[in-house]
């Protein structure tokens, strides 16, 4: 299969994505936040591209998930995929951290979403890999 170039407007376009994308690695990176994944695959995806902070999965009750939370850190970014459940369990996420005096953060999920286009955590290791291959 033929690799076609890029074309400068395409190419250009996704340095700008790259650029975006390296900012909100960083930012989550110095953040020292929690964050907080629906299951395994997700957590391992996001460790695969590098991301070192303390990743909790949200494998019980959203309360609990809250509560042992806010024994961690005062900040929690959250990362709930973008059907309808992902996006019901990061507004009662969302709601619970907010009980226990943790600050929630949603825009990096939406970030990321709009960089690379995202359904799902899982699939951002492969995301990542495809904008790096058109670059």
């Amino acid at each position: 299969m033929e690799v076609k170039k890029a074309t400068p407007l395409l190419a250009k376009k996704v340095q700008r994505k790259m650029k975006l994308l390296s900012r909100a690695l960083t930012e989550l990176a110095e953040s020292e936040a929690v964050v907080l994944v629906e299951g395994k695959r997700d957590k391992e995806a996001l460790e695969r591209i590098g991301v070192r902070n303390r990743i909790v999965m949200i494998n019980m009750s959203p309360d609990r998930v809250c509560e042992r939370v806010s024994r961690l850190a005062d900040k929690a970014v959250i990362l709930t995929d973008f059907d309808e459940a992902g996006e019901e369990l990061c507004c009662r996420v969302e709601d619970g951290l907010r009980a226990y005096n943790v600050s929630p953060d949603t825009e990096m999920r939406r970030k990321l979403q709009r960089i690379l286009g995202l359904r799902n955590f899982e699939e951002i290791d492969r995301k990542l890999e495809e904008l790096r291959k058109k670059w």
